[in-house]
């Protein structure tokens, strides 16, 4: 029977509290957000049909806040750690990194110790790119 009250975090979480299911809730809540920010940045664009005047004083505005340069920041992030836990996905979902089925004789090797290599390097990878973009961002935090 389904329980209402695990809803959230049956959604939320993929299975077991390992790393993989952590990623699968970082994807998801970038996802999210990524889903959330496209409506706005089409409002946002879409106001150049008031004339070049008002769309330099709406940009003058909002684009030179450090609040702004925070939001894009994110932004960057989110996409960043998105795109590249999608790829580890379709690596995966394409085969790679799982190995080939063997005889179920204990101890048992599971396709998760070939893929914790693969998120690992992903995790890595992000922190990379999440470093580079403080100090990409970082003129824009303090202007």
């Amino acid at each position: 029977m389904y329980n209402r009250r695990k809803g959230f975090v049956k959604w939320a979480f993929g299975g077991k509290y390992n790393l993989e299911a952590y990623l699968f809730l970082i994807h998801r809540i970038t996802g999210i957000a990524l889903a959330l920010y496209l409506p706005v940045h089409i409002i946002v664009t879409s106001m150049r049909i008031f004339g070049p005047e008002s769309w330099k004083a709406i940009m003058e505005r909002v684009a030179h806040s450090p609040i702004s340069a925070f939001g894009e920041w994110l932004l960057v992030v989110a996409v960043a750690i998105h795109a590249l836990n999608g790829m580890r996905l379709i690596l995966t979902e394409l085969g790679m990194f799982i190995g080939r089925p063997s005889r179920p004789a204990y101890p048992y090797r599971n396709s998760i110790d070939r893929q914790r290599v693969l998120s690992w390097t992903v995790m890595v990878l992000s922190a990379v790119f999440i470093i580079w973009s403080v100090v990409a961002f970082s003129p824009r935090f303090f202007h």
